[in-house]
């Protein structure tokens, strides 16, 4: 166990030698706190006296902060929209050390914003607004993010595609990206969503959720059974070389073809919120794997940091240090 632990210590120190480049639809999670002692007077609402506010990064910015903090380096590449949503949102990602070249400024865009309303000290989540584009991104605009990913793929060691269905993640940019993965051999790490499941190609490992999972594959995941028909089918469908499905608080199952599924089981915690998982999943996976780890070792490291992320409400980004505590305290 020992000598196992020590593997695993050995790839987290090579995280800080990894430059990926995160291509996906950039957010800004906002967080209203208050205290509700009585019901308004005007409708059967809770009346919330506002404490403190805070913003945070989301979507794909979330990978990038995640990469960041777990000592990875990181080039941005999405949209914003010429807000102060946008504004706030890039001077944080420039305040944790990304690179934000790959980010493009529109006009006719708005920057995704979730404003989350909640009370203590419960930490209830009362309401969630969501401010949105809800037009397409400007053909010029997703040109030159295929262009900039194109440019970007021969200095880095991965590619993490953070896909929200928002409008970043087009089909003509999984095309090329697919082409970078099977003829360059390129790393290339996915977060899928629906709207283009059925685009994903030739990756080296797919992160669905198990919701997810079973939209995509068609099969309704209800025990094991279901759960490795599933895999396998997500396997040929993205013609992926693993898929990983993380199935909450029951862990983590992983697919490669010819393979047994393995399961890899959470960690007893308090759990509060798992909001952001899915994005310490895909940024641990994607380091562990630059840094020369298995399938296996990556969704290990990657279990261990998402165990992490419930611990706190929002989204959170996992500290190395706290990783490698974690992975101490298992061995």
């Amino acid at each position: 166990m020992v000598a196992q632990g020590n593997r695993y210590l050995t790839r987290l120190r090579k995280f800080p030698r990894v430059h990926l480049l995160v291509v996906g639809d950039l957010m800004l999670d906002r967080f209203i706190w208050g205290e509700v002692d009585r019901i308004s007077p005007e409708a059967p609402v809770p009346v919330l006296r506002v404490t403190s506010e805070s913003f945070r990064l989301g979507g794909a910015a979330n990978v990038i902060h995640n990469i960041r903090t777990l000592g990875g380096q990181v080039t941005a590449c999405g949209v914003v929209g010429r807000d102060e949503t946008g504004t706030r949102l890039v001077k944080q990602l420039v305040e944790i050390g990304s690179s934000t070249g790959g980010v493009f400024w529109e006009d006719h865009f708005q920057t995704t914003q979730k404003s989350r309303i909640i009370a203590r000290p419960r930490h209830q989540q009362i309401v969630r607004l969501d401010r949105e584009n809800h037009g397409e991104i400007r053909r010029h605009v997703l040109q030159r993010i295929r262009q900039f990913v194109v440019r970007q793929a021969s200095r880095c060691q991965g590619i993490v595609i953070s896909d929200y269905g928002k409008g970043t993640v087009h089909p003509e940019l999984l095309e090329i990206i697919a082409e970078l993965a099977r003829e360059k051999n390129l790393l290339c790490v996915v977060d899928p969503k629906r709207e283009n499941f059925g685009r994903y190609r030739y990756p080296t490992l797919v992160t669905p959720n198990r919701e997810e999972a079973s939209q995509a594959s068609g099969v309704e995941i209800r025990d094991e059974g279901s759960l490795g028909e599933a895999g396998r089918r997500l396997l040929q469908l993205w013609q992926a070389k693993a898929v990983l499905i993380t199935r909450g608080q029951e862990g983590m199952s992983l697919f490669r073809p010819g393979r047994e599924m393995r399961h890899f089981s959470t960690e007893p915690r308090e759990i509060f919120d798992v909001t952001g998982a899915g994005d310490t999943v895909i940024a641990a996976s994607a380091l562990a794997l630059a840094s020369g780890s298995t399938f296996e070792e990556a969704a290990v490291l990657a279990n261990l940091a998402a165990g992490l992320v419930g611990e706190e409400v929002g989204p959170v980004a996992v500290p190395l240090e706290k990783l490698k505590r974690a992975v101490q305290e298992q061995t």
